[in-house]
């Protein structure tokens, strides 16, 4: 990667945190929400947007900003991590095992539908 794959996971990386807060504000209430939301949306695009990345004429540069950018800055693996942390020190347990079964398994099956909706446009 060069400078210019630096520069494009910066610009897209920027983007994707102001749509976050964005979202975020959005979503006030229960805390693991907008975390939730931003996950499972980022994950549907980004099994788009790897289908895109097979036409585009430069995946590298496609890659680092609307995967590694764009996707790496709106979703938050550390925010999620942070709220596991809170279910397990308020003894959450039902929660906190739901949340991860949901985040995990709804996150891998967005990734799947996004291929499949590309897929069904392509067709």
């Amino acid at each position: 990667m060069g400078i210019y794959d630096f520069l494009l996971i910066a610009a897209g990386g920027a983007i994707g945190s102001i749509i976050r807060g964005i979202l975020s504000a959005f979503l006030i209430g229960f805390s693991p929400m907008p975390t939730l939301v931003a996950n499972l949306i980022g994950a549907f695009l980004i099994g788009i947007l790897m289908k895109l990345m097979d036409n585009s004429m430069n995946p590298e540069s496609f890659r680092a900003f609307w995967i590694i950018g764009l996707c790496g800055g709106f979703t938050t693996f550390s925010a999620f991590g942070m709220e596991m942390v809170g279910f397990i020190k308020a003894s959450q347990w039902g929660l906190c095992i739901g949340y991860a079964f949901v985040s995990v398994i709804g996150s891998i099956t967005a990734i799947f539908a996004g291929f499949r909706l590309y897929s069904y446009f392509q067709a």
